[in-house]
C-alpha cells in the first residue's frame, strides 16, 4: 500500500504519535522491503518501478530513495560494468594495439614455422602488469590526498566565514563590540568603542568576506580544470607550446588566489581594528593559514604526476608485446597435435587481441587517474560538484546567520511515523503534564 508523505511541522507531537500508531497497524513487521511510493518528482520515469522499493525503516531521509531489488541490481551493475570497460577500451591506442596483436599472430603463422614455444607469462607480470598496477594504485592514493585537501579547504572556508560574520566580543559597556559604531547612545548611536581599537566595523563585513570566499572558489575551480602538462608529447616538438600554455594558465590562477588569501588576512585586521581580542583574531588567521596550506596541497596534486618516463615505457611495451610473444601464439595455433585450421588461427588472434586490449584499458584507467581533477571522469574528483557544494554551504550558513541558536530546526524530510528523539521527549513531557 502506498503512503503519503506529510510534513511533521503540521502536526503536534501527540497527533504525530497517533498517526504513527495508525501507520504501524498498516505496515507489517518486515516492512523494510514494502513498496512505498509518494509524489516525488521523477518517480513515474523510473524503469521497472515494481522491482524497486524504499528502505523506510532506515529513516525518513533514506526512504526517499528508490533502490532496485537484488535480482535487478545484479543485472544493472553488470551492464554498467560492461559499459565502463567498453569506454576504457575504446581509445585511439586500442586501434594500434589491435593491429599489433593480429599482425603478430599472422606473421608468425606464415613466417615463423618451427618457432612455436610455450612461453611463460612471468616476464609480463614483472615488466608490465606489476608497474602498471602500482601506477594505478599510486594514482588513486594521489586522488584521495587531493580530495582530502579539497574537503579540508571547504571546511575551513566555512569556518572563516562564520568567524567573520558571527563572532562578537565585549564592547565598552555591553557585549556588543561588533555592533558598536563609535557614536554615543545619546546621539542615536550604538555606543563608543574602547581606544585604541575605535574603528567601527562595516555592517556588510560578513557579506564582503563571503564575496571574497566565493571568488576564491571561482578561481580555484578554473585553476583545477586547466589541462595538465604531464604528457610525454610536451617535451618534444611543437607540443612544447602546449606545456608552456598550461603552466602559464596555472600560474595566473595561482597569482589570483594568493591575492585573495591576502585579502582575508586584511579582513581579519579590520576585526582587530574594531576591537576583536588578539587571541580570537589569531585563531582566524590560523584558519587563513589552513586555507593556504590546503591550497598548496591541491596545487602539488595538480602539477605533479607519475614520471613521464615510466608511462612512456609502458605505452611502448603494450604495443610491442604481441610480437615478443609470437612463438606463444604459434604454440596455441598448433596445439599438441601439430594440426591446425582457420579456427585455431582465429582463436589465437582473439586471445592476443584480448590481452592487448585489457592492458590498454588498464593503461587508460591509469591515464585518467593521473590528473585527480580531470573533468568528466567517473573516478576523479568532481571539481564542479565539489565547488558548487562549497558555494551552497556558504550560502546556507549565510541564510541562517540571524536565527537564534536555540530555535528548533525542522527537517524538510520529516514524515509522519518517523518523529525525532526531541519530539518524543516533548510528547512524554506533555503526557506527564496531562496526568
Amino acid at each position: 500500500q502506498a503512503f503519503k508523505i506529510f510534513q511533521a511541522p503540521r502536526f503536534p507531537p501527540l497527533a504525530i504519535s497517533a498517526r504513527r500508531a495508525h501507520l504501524s497497524l498498516l505496515m507489517s513487521a518486515d516492512a523494510d522491503s514494502v513498496d512505498f511510493f509518494d509524489d516525488d518528482e521523477g518517480v513515474d520515469k523510473v524503469c521497472c518501478l515494481r522491482m524497486r522499493y524504499r528502505r523506510h525503516k532506515r529513516g525518513a531521509l533514506a526512504s526517499q530513495v528508490l533502490v532496485p531489488r537484488k535480482v535487478l541490481a545484479v543485472w544493472f551493475d553488470f551492464g554498467a560494468a560492461m559499459a565502463m570497460v567498453f569506454e576504457l577500451m575504446v581509445v585511439p591506442d586500442t586501434a594500434l594495439a589491435l593491429v599489433s596483436a593480429i599482425a603478430s599472430v599472422l606473421l608468425f603463422e606464415k613466417y615463423g614455422q618451427g618457432m612455436g614455444a610455450n612461453i611463460s607469462w612471468t616476464a609480463v607480470s614483472f615488466l608490465l602488469v606489476f608497474p602498471l598496477q602500482n601506477a594505478i594504485r599510486e594514482a588513486y592514493k594521489r586522488r584521495e590526498a587531493a580530495l582530502q585537501a579539497m574537503v579540508d579547504f571547504r571546511a575551513v572556508a566555512l569556518n572563516v566565514y562564520l568567524a567573520h560574520a558571527v563572532w562578537d566580543w565585549p564592547g565598552a559597556e555591553t557585549y556588543n563590540g561588533r555592533a558598536e559604531d563609535n557614536r554615543p547612545r545619546e546621539s542615536g548611536g550604538v555606543g563608543l568603542k574602547k581606544k585604541p581599537c575605535n574603528v567601527p566595523l562595516p555592517a556588510p563585513h560578513g557579506e564582503d568576506v563571503l564575496s571574497v570566499l566565493m571568488r576564491i572558489f571561482d578561481a580555484l575551480q578554473d585553476l583545477l580544470l586547466v589541462p595538465r602538462a604531464g604528457h610525454a608529447r610536451v617535451e618534444f616538438g611543437c607540443s612544447q607550446q602546449e606545456g608552456t600554455q598550461v603552466r602559464r594558465a596555472q600560474l595566473k590562477g595561482r597569482q589570483v588566489l594568493i591575492k585573495l588569501f591576502g585579502r582575508l588576512h586584511r579582513a581579519t585586521e579590520a576585526l582587530k581594528a574594531a576591537g576583536m581580542p588578539a587571541n580570537e583574531a589569531s585563531r582566524i588567521n590560523q584558519y587563513n593559514m589552513f586555507l593556504v596550506r590546503d591550497f598548496e596541497r591541491m596545487w602539488s596534486a595538480k602539477t605533479y604526476q607519475t614520471p613521464m618516463a615510466l608511462k612512456a615505457v609502458l605505452r611502448v611495451i603494450v604495443q610491442f608485446l604481441p610480437f615478443l610473444y609470437g612463438p606463444y601464439w604459434l604454440h596455441i595455433i598448433k596445439g599438441d597435435s601439430g594440426d591446425y585450421g582457420r579456427g585455431a588461427i582465429a582463436y589465437a588472434c582473439i586471445f592476443s587481441a584480448m590481452i592487448s586490449v585489457l592492458l590498454i584499458a588498464m593503461f587508460n584507467l591509469q591515464e585518467q587517474m593521473e590528473n585527480p581533477y580531470r573533468h568528466n571522469s567517473r573516478d576523479c574528483i568532481r571539481v564542479m560538484e565539489e565547488i558548487k557544494l562549497a558555494r551552497t554551504t556558504l550560502r546556507t550558513a549565510r541564510d541562517d546567520i540571524n536565527a537564534a541558536w536555540q530555535e528548533k530546526l525542522m527537517f524538510d524530510w520529516e514524515i509522519v511515523g518517523d518523529v525525532s528523539d526531541s519530539e518524543v521527549s516533548d510528547e512524554n513531557t506533555a503526557l506527564g503534564m496531562c496526568c
